[in-house]
């Protein structure tokens, strides 16, 4: 029975953290992503490394996640193979995403539409709390992409590819250039908006 109950916990605990992921990348794609809900999948003390830019804390997260999303119309994430490592009360995890970004402006479907395309891997941690699993690290590396990006993020993605430096080096870098912003908790490795929402 002992050997049971370990196996039906093991199940148990993959599924939730599976869960987890679905719920993120849903509420992204059905625009209800929020304080509350990041609160339902985030821990306290939560660490997010994006292309776009980093996050500390569940605080502010919703505005975080804004900050990037807004400047799409709509997205698909789709996600594969996912790595599910238990430790007790703690867990590495990991899965493949492939997205499409749509442009503000784009005709609505059957029309053709330029889109933006990416595939990569998200890989972190997570931890169980008295409310349930949360995320406690998740970070972002993008292996392909194709089609129209935003070109403030696409320009960063790229000098961090070629430069092969760490984000915070990056982020100092062209902090003397005028091109990062600070949100609550929040580094942003892209310009501000100009008038063409790009």
């Amino acid at each position: 029975m002992a050997e049971l109950a370990a196996e039906v916990r093991r199940l148990s605990d993959r599924a939730a953290l599976a869960d987890l992921a679905d719920q993120y990348l849903r509420s992204l794609d059905e625009g209800t992503f929020d304080e509350a809900r990041a609160r339902s999948i985030f821990a306290d003390d939560v660490t997010l490394s994006f292309p776009p830019g980093d996050h500390d804390g569940h605080v502010g997260v919703a505005e975080f996640t804004h900050g990037f999303m807004h400047h799409w119309d709509r997205t698909q994430h789709n996600v594969s193979h996912y790595l599910i490592e238990l430790d007790g009360d703690r867990a590495a995890i990991g899965w493949n995403v492939f997205a499409v970004h749509i442009h503000h402006g784009s005709p609505p479907p059957p029309a053709h539409s330029e889109n933006f395309y990416l595939g990569g891997r998200f890989d972190g941690t997570a931890v169980r709390t008295y409310l349930g699993w949360r995320l406690q690290r998740l970070v972002l590396r993008i292996v392909w992409s194709a089609g129209q990006g935003v070109p403030s993020i696409v320009a960063v993605m790229g000098e961090r590819e070629t430069s092969n430096q760490p984000a915070t080096q990056i982020r100092l870098a062209r902090k003397a250039r005028s091109t990062k912003r600070q949100k609550i908790g929040s580094t942003w490795r892209f310009p501000p908006l100009n008038g063409n929402g790009r």
